[in-house]
């Protein structure tokens, strides 16, 4: 017989708590930039549609990205140690209609090897195994969602350079590496951005099958692979577009207006989901009644819009 486990303190237990209590959880209102490197079109446009509940990060997760955040703050002494001006932390990146958003972890000039480049800069804290990848493969191989941050950064702030600057957690080790700016790289994941967002169907699968990265830890695979309906909000809805305009901005057909988040988020009795998020096929519409007829994968008749 295996040992039984020893109980977790109820101290801990209850700082974990109190973690996930203040912690927020929210709908991204469009693509992140730091999500963007992603190999699965598929899963940035169900982010981008709220096909899934966000996810419910728990109180140990939550006391790492405080950690993170710490981090962060010593990388900035860190550089104003050695005569860095550092500047700009949490400006805020917004392209493709401002529906791709980010923020950035600061500017600044007086980098050792060019001090009078301005350089964006990302600050990451690592564990001891990514950060010897980091070394070994430089920021472009082994971490492609930092390297489109760098990117995106650079092309929303107009800078030639960034500066990737990693600290290994284990042991303090720094890693810092000068990226330049690549505006082929950058139009090509910008253009992939708007037709994510322009489509209203959802994009092909990344794999055949969920049993392997990144599927299988991916927040959709219900709705993906199980036939599992979306959650009904604007953004599953026909009616509803993204518009190319403002900041972020959706409108809905049916009521010929522009929708708030709250709005977006609620949804409306007139929602009919778009066909692509329906697990079956569809059969007819009505117009008249505002229904659209389906065969579910399972063999069941539906009908979307029907009392």
């Amino acid at each position: 017989m295996a040992p039984l486990p020893r109980p977790r303190a109820h101290t801990v237990l209850s700082i974990y708590r109190a973690y996930e209590q203040a912690n927020r959880t929210f709908d991204g209102l469009g693509l992140s930039v730091g999500q963007l490197g992603h190999e699965c079109d598929r899963a940035l446009w169900y982010d981008f549609r709220w096909a899934s509940e966000p996810e419910q990060v728990d109180g140990r997760k939550v006391s790492i990205f405080r950690t993170g955040d710490r981090w962060e703050d010593q990388l900035v002494a860190d550089l104003e140690a050695v005569g860095v001006e550092v500047y700009g932390q949490q400006d805020r990146i917004r392209l493709v209609g401002n529906h791709v958003r980010g923020k950035i972890d600061g500017r600044g000039i007086g980098v050792p090897e060019a001090p009078k480049t301005e350089h964006l800069f990302e600050f990451k804290s690592s564990n001891a195994k990514g950060f010897r990848e980091i070394k070994r493969k430089g920021c472009r191989e082994a971490k492609p969602l930092h390297y489109v941050q760098c990117q995106l950064g650079m092309h929303a702030f107009g800078l030639t350079r960034a500066g990737y600057l990693v600290v290994n957690k284990d042991d303090d080790e720094r890693y810092f590496e000068r990226i330049a700016y690549d505006a082929e790289f950058c139009l090509r994941v910008l253009a992939r951005a708007e037709r994510i967002i322009k489509t209203d169907e959802p994009p092909s699968r990344v794999r055949d099958k969920p049993d392997a990265p990144p599927c299988l830890w991916c927040k959709h695979k219900a709705v993906c692979f199980e036939n599992r309906f979306p959650r009904t909000t604007c953004r599953s809805c026909l009616h509803a577009t993204p518009e190319m305009h403002g900041d972020a901005e959706w409108s809905c057909a049916r009521w010929s207006k522009p929708l708030s988040v709250d709005e977006q988020r609620a949804g409306c009795p007139a929602h009919l989901f778009l066909p692509g998020m329906v697990p079956g096929a569809q059969v007819a519409v009505d117009e008249e009644a505002e229904t659209v007829s389906y065969t579910l994968f399972d063999g069941r008749s539906w009908v979307d819009g029907g009392e």
